[in-house]
């Protein structure tokens, strides 16, 4: 019986390891998909282009490191986060919005959820989804104009320890995120 319980765990964890390694090479998959359609279809230069973007959340004296695949940036400002999942783009929006109101001195105004395939595109400032797909993404010379228009301000204080408590949660079950469940 023990023998055969020491086997069954065996099987279990090869499962999990190899269910991780699938994970991992599917979401790199995905992260050089999306920025070869950002610099190839969307006219974005490397320079344009944070590449995992980590920042600092300090919830009850608690620093917790959080972290995005891209930040797109344009004439100096953060304009567009991404994240690239290979599960259910809807299930990271909060996560994404949280992410984009409190990581930077102003609100990041646009994140982008994606798994290579499908996206979605919302505007941050009000939690809602604005666009789906790749396709919707604005082109470079686009996004200069939109950043004329754009209002860059600071998330409220009196909302501030709210938003960071939820995007620490998120944080916290990031493991499932990036497996795809």
């Amino acid at each position: 019986m023990a023998q055969e319980n020491a086997d069954r765990r065996k099987l279990v964890e090869e499962k999990i390891r190899k269910a991780e390694a699938e994970a991992l090479t599917s979401l790199a998959s995905i992260r050089r998909a999306v920025k070869d359609f950002l610099i190839h279809e969307k006219g974005y230069g490397d320079e344009d282009i944070e590449v995992d973007a980590e920042f600092r959340v300090i919830v009850d004296n608690r620093e917790t490191p959080v972290s995005v695949d891209y930040i797109l940036n344009v004439r100096g400002r953060r304009f567009m986060i991404i994240k690239c999942s290979p599960g259910a783009v809807e299930s990271r929006e909060r996560h994404l919005v949280s992410f984009a109101r409190v990581v930077d001195a102003c609100q990041i105004p646009f994140a982008v959820v994606t798994d290579g395939v499908h996206a979605r595109i919302l505007d941050a400032l009000k939690g809602k989804v604005i666009a789906e797909g790749l396709g919707s993404l604005p082109e470079r010379r686009r996004a200069v104009e939109m950043i004329k228009t754009v209002e860059f301000r600071p998330y409220p204080a009196e909302r501030m320890e709210k938003e960071k408590r939820i995007l620490v949660a998120f944080e916290s079950i990031k493991c499932t995120e990036e497996s795809g469940e």
